[in-house]
């Protein structure tokens, strides 16, 4: 073997020693194996001048050393402390330009099984809500624990039924599960109904949810609030959202109260949110017309009529939506 063969064995030795050091340094900060990776940064910072991210992993490293340091001792403000701990590190590696969505992605895993090692410690498991009002069926969902997520999100609706962000989380778990979109999407129609701008629209799991919501914001110049109002609307039309059933009597009563007292409040003040908000309500009453004899109060040439004075384009392609339906049925 020539010399230039010894010089370039030698050269990859280096390398793949380089490597091994920058991945087992990343490998510790994935385990949340704080100390060890530190000083293997530092290693790598102190024999290579010539970047790897290093400087920004160590101080990742260094953040999350300080946070886990000043985490409670073991008891119930522990698990919430170490919930809150995630969302200040998603901000920090936002503020300092760190991208690597593997080695993040990693962290997350790594803090919130912590989470539910604390949770366990404190025997919470079977709480709705940890202090805070944190749900823990979010918790469940953030470290992946998609069934336990749908078990204690519906547990937390029998205690707070107008709950609009629990409905979507519930929704996001239908999703990430991998069960029936349908099914996910009645939850995030509840939500709408209730309040759409409490939804955490920027992490909802539906993509054409989503989708449509930046279509509606860029294509009728609404702001994000009320592109939320109108998107139950659109997304029926559309065919993403079927439209609420209701049957029992005292149900239909409660729905039809809301929708007199939204008109009586835009009949005295229009705006543009309370037109979004009957627009939806007037669709699901029309779907349960049948019904609507149990209930009175309710004219159903008005209720078309005022959709059609609210949003002309959107009433037209509605009346379309119904006669293809209908021809489908036949």
């Amino acid at each position: 073997m020539d010399s230039n063969q010894y010089v370039i064995g030698e050269q990859l030795s280096l390398f793949q020693d380089k490597d091994m050091l920058l991945n087992g340094g990343s490998l510790e900060l994935k385990r949340l194996n704080l100390d060890e990776a530190k000083k293997e940064f530092q290693r790598y910072r102190d024999l290579y001048r010539d970047g790897g991210n290093v400087d920004s992993k160590l101080k990742i490293t260094e953040f999350l050393i300080k946070g886990f340091s000043n985490a409670p001792s073991a008891g119930p403000d522990e698990p919430v402390y170490l919930y809150g701990l995630w969302y200040s590190f998603e901000d920090y590696v936002k503020s300092i330009g760190f991208e690597s969505e593997n080695i993040i992605s990693e962290i997350k895993n790594s803090l919130f099984q912590k989470v539910l090692d604390a949770i366990d410690r404190c025997n919470l498991n079977d709480a709705p809500y940890l202090s805070g009002n944190i749900p823990m069926g979010y918790v469940y969902m953030q470290a992946g624990k998609y069934n336990l997520a749908v078990e204690s999100l519906q547990s937390c609706i029998l205690t707070t039924q107008d709950n609009a962000a629990i409905y979507g989380y519930l929704g996001d778990a239908h999703i990430l599960r991998g069960g029936d979109p349908t099914v996910a999407r009645k939850c995030y129609l509840e939500a709408c109904l209730i309040n759409p701008a409490h939804m955490d629209w920027d992490h909802v799991k539906d993509k054409e949810l989503r989708k449509l919501r930046d279509q509606l914001i860029k294509t009728f110049d609404m702001d994000i609030s009320l592109a939320a109002e109108w998107l139950p609307s659109y997304a029926y039309i559309q065919g993403l959202f079927k439209p609420k059933a209701i049957r029992l009597k005292e149900e239909l009563k409660r729905f039809v109260d809301e929708y007199l007292a939204l008109r009586k409040a835009y009949l005295k003040e229009p705006t543009s949110d309370l037109e979004a908000k009957l627009f939806i309500r007037a669709i699901i009453l029309c779907h349960n017309e049948i019904f609507m004899k149990l209930v009175k109060g309710i004219n159903f040439i008005d209720i078309r009529r005022q959709m059609k004075e609210m949003n002309p384009s959107l009433f037209a392609r509605y009346m379309k939506h119904i006669e293809s339906r209908n021809r489908q049925k036949e």
